[in-house]
C-alpha cells in the first residue's frame, strides 16, 4: 500500500500546528505564572476588608 503525498503533508501540517498551540500556550502561561510571582500588590489586605468603628459593647 503505497501512501499518498497529500497524507504526508497533512500529518506534517496538523503535527506542526498542535506544536506550535503547545508553544503559545506555555509561553502564555509562563508570562501569567512570572507576573503573579514578581507582581508586588499596593494594596494592603487589610484594606480589603469593610472598616467599622469598633462597637462600645
Amino acid at each position: 500500500m503505497e501512501n499518498s503525498r497529500l497524507d504526508d503533508t497533512k500529518l506534517i501540517a496538523i503535527i506542526g500546528l498542535l506544536i506550535s498551540v503547545l508553544i503559545v500556550v506555555s509561553v502564555l502561561f509562563g508570562i501569567a505564572y512570572f507576573y503573579d510571582v514578581r507582581h508586588n500588590p499596593e494594596v494592603a489586605v487589610g484594606s480589603c476588608y469593610d472598616q467599622r468603628p469598633e462597637s462600645p459593647l
